[in-house]
């Protein structure tokens, strides 16, 4: 029975993906949830997997092809007659054994590429060639850092399963290799032969921002101290989402200032034991986020979005995006059912998804299904920030810095105060002054009412 693979939808505001590469041939057997091609969009790039097992009999899409989401990109066939025939890499010999396991079939040209197997029978002429066929699984962005960079993919030795180039190693080699000073003209030529580059040292472990394509080089020098850049396929794409997002909704914007002094005496003495009891940190975002979710409860709205259709949807589920400065732009990871969790899991769970962005390992779902986000610039020092709504959200809340300044408190005293703004921009199709003011006045009353010792659990 043919099974149609289609173009995943790789982030709430992502409308198409690329094809980076395909990582089955036609006619190559697939297990479900064997990796099937790289794709590659403006949010994230991922892996994707097999819906099925089967054979792949149709490519539709080709790579470096964008399409829309939900576009038909392959064929899988899932006949009976081809469920235990998957193709063995290496062709067999006249005296060759028939294989039983199939999975004994495709792992044996990974035990052989060692050079040895039961018999020493394999010759280095079929070592050769399966070391060459596993490198040509290289990554797509290795692939289309190389083309920017001129880089001769022979000369690295990738670091990846395999053997597989990553775009890791790429950035580590160019880096390399702009060490050494060169002529303003020729920074960006590749050198004559493979004997010429730099020796290649594996790279660290990628940063947030690395799991993103590289900006362009410069295309084009008009005058001495004016460059003309090619934007990288993330920032067109943050361009562009603003753009939409200040056409489609009418923004309105409202302003609350939260007394945060409670909640940082509380930091102040108690944050270094946390981590230590936790393995995690804990700041002002887990604290903010659970108000946030007090007043989505008690403004349903806020949880909301217009539908082309001229409906208000409401959600059940309040999943909280997390806004995230990368190197590259931002990225909007989302923490489910963010109301279900105390203090101290909400502080646990934002560090995990950190870690998982460091490590370059977000998924898909990361990249999905948030219905509100937090924005937290005030680690940038900032005091007063305006977001654009992140679509097809109802708002969205920037938390700035939290900084001492005098106060008038009760009986017109004046005393120092840890103080924090919070500003809301929500869509005035769902919401008016009077649901915002309220949603906001929640979030302040619930901030402020911690006391000097506050329970995280």
């Amino acid at each position: 029975m043919p099974t149609s693979v289609k173009m995943p939808r790789l982030g709430e505001s992502v409308a198409e993906g690329t094809i980076g590469s395909w990582l089955k041939n036609e006619g190559d057997w697939v297990e479900r949830d064997e990796s099937l091609a790289e794709i590659i969009t403006d949010k994230i790039n991922a892996e994707l997997p097999s819906p099925v097992a089967g054979r792949l009999t149709k490519i539709l899409v080709k790579v470096d092809e964008t399409v829309p989401v939900g576009a038909d990109i392959a064929v899988l066939e899932e006949k009976a007659d081809v469920t235990t025939s998957p193709p063995a890499e290496p062709a067999p010999g006249p005296d060759a054994a028939p294989v039983e396991n199939p999975d004994r079939a495709q792992t044996m040209v990974m035990e052989n590429t060692s050079g040895y197997d039961g018999n020493d029978s394999m010759s280095s002429d079929q070592a050769t060639g399966a070391h060459v066929e596993e490198r040509q699984r290289i990554s797509p962005l290795a692939r289309r850092l190389a083309r920017e960079h001129d880089i001769d993919l022979n000369a690295i030795a990738g670091t990846g399963t395999g053997g597989r180039v990553r775009k890791e190693d790429i950035l580590a080699y160019v880096e390399q290799r702009q060490v050494a000073p060169t002529p303003i003209g020729a920074q960006f030529i590749a050198p004559s032969s493979p004997s010429s580059e730099p020796t290649y040292n594996p790279p660290a472990p990628a940063t947030v921002g690395e799991q993103f394509i590289a900006p362009s080089a410069p295309t084009t020098v008009e005058e001495e101290g004016i460059e003309v850049i090619t934007p990288s396929r993330m920032r067109l794409a943050i361009a562009e989402h603003m753009v939409r997002s200040k056409r489609t909704s009418p923004h309105a914007t409202t302003v609350v200032e939260v007394d945060m002094t409670n909640i940082a005496r509380w930091l102040e003495k108690n944050k270094d034991d946390f981590k230590k009891r936790e393995g995690n940190s804990i700041s002002y975002v887990p604290f903010v986020m659970k108000a946030v979710c007090e007043g989505i409860r008690k403004f349903p709205y806020m949880n909301s979005s217009w539908s082309e259709d001229n409906k208000i949807i409401l959600k059940k589920h309040i999943n909280l995006g997390m806004a995230v400065a990368t190197d590259e732009g931002l990225v909007v990871p989302t923490l489910y059912d963010a109301d279900q969790y105390t203090l101290a899991g909400l502080a646990k769970q934002i560090s995990i998804i950190a870690q998982r962005a460091r490590a370059n390992k977000l998924t898909i779902q990361d990249l999905q299904g948030s219905t509100f986000v937090v924005n937290n610039p005030g680690t940038f020092g900032t005091i007063l920030s305006v977001p654009i709504i992140n679509q097809p959200h109802a708002g969205i809340l920037s938390m700035d810095s939290v900084v001492k300044r005098p106060v008038v408190i009760e009986d017109d005293a004046i005393a120092v105060r840890h103080m924090m703004y919070l500003c809301l921009s929500f869509d005035h199709r769902i919401l008016d002054g009077a649901g915002a003011g309220g949603f906001l006045q929640t979030v302040r009353t619930k901030l402020q009412s911690y006391g000097r010792e506050i329970d995280v659990y």
